[in-house]
């Protein structure tokens, strides 16, 4: 099913999870949305249209039960489902998010909705090595294995001159996410939903929020 939901709106999503787990584990049983905005820094009228698109989980004058709301959470985002993805580029930062997989899936009190099943890379040091559980598999062998096992998700931790051409083949075996850490824009069509996440770019706005302090 496909949800019309802005996208702000989803990305707030999974800090309204994290804050209904937390109240959860403290036994706390009803909050109400100014509560919720305190807690969060967000405007309660917001959260209340942000809800608004998951159905109805809260009255007015009492508040949103926390057990239903965590519930409608965990459905909304699919949180319940594992998704197998596969990591293109263990370098450092492919391997960071290796041993992440590790303790989110070892993890008690987390949903973990996507683990890395396959990491590849080029690199004849690397390939063949077995990193955080995950053995590194030859980039030759990428679309034998998405292909087989129905892959659709996909991070790209590659060089900025291999992301496109990696993006390409992607999409070709049937790709339809890329968590993009390659710092450029992808060449795919509208059929793959790209996620840009650029640190340097995120470290600048960090700093210029911090020294004009907003």
């Amino acid at each position: 099913m496909m949800y019309k939901i802005p996208k702000a709106t989803v990305r707030r999503l999974p800090f309204y999870r994290r804050c209904f787990e937390s109240l959860h584990e403290q036994g706390i049983q009803r909050v109400l949305s100014s509560q919720l905005g305190d807690i969060l820094k967000i405007d309660p009228a917001t959260i209340r249209r942000d809800f608004s698109y998951i159905g109805e989980l809260g009255r007015q004058g009492y508040g949103y039960e926390v057990s239903k709301v965590l519930y409608a959470l965990n459905d909304f985002l699919d949180l319940n489902n594992v998704e197998k993805c596969v990591l293109i580029g263990v370098g450092n930062l492919g391997k960071a998010f290796l041993q992440y997989n590790v303790m989110k899936s070892q993890s008690q009190n987390t949903l973990n909705p996507i683990k890395i099943a396959y990491a590849f890379d080029i690199n004849p040091e690397i390939v063949g090595k077995t990193f955080s559980g995950v053995e590194v598999l030859h980039i030759d062998l990428l679309e034998e294995i998405i292909t087989k096992n129905k892959i659709r998700i996909a991070i790209l931790s590659v060089p900025p001159q291999a992301a496109n051409e990696i993006a390409e083949r992607l999409e070709k075996c049937g790709i339809r996410g890329i968590f993009n850490f390659s710092s450029v824009s992808l060449h795919v069509s509208r059929n793959v939903y790209v996620y840009d996440v650029d640190l340097l770019n995120e470290l600048q706005s960090f700093l210029f929020f911090v020294k004009n302090k907003y």
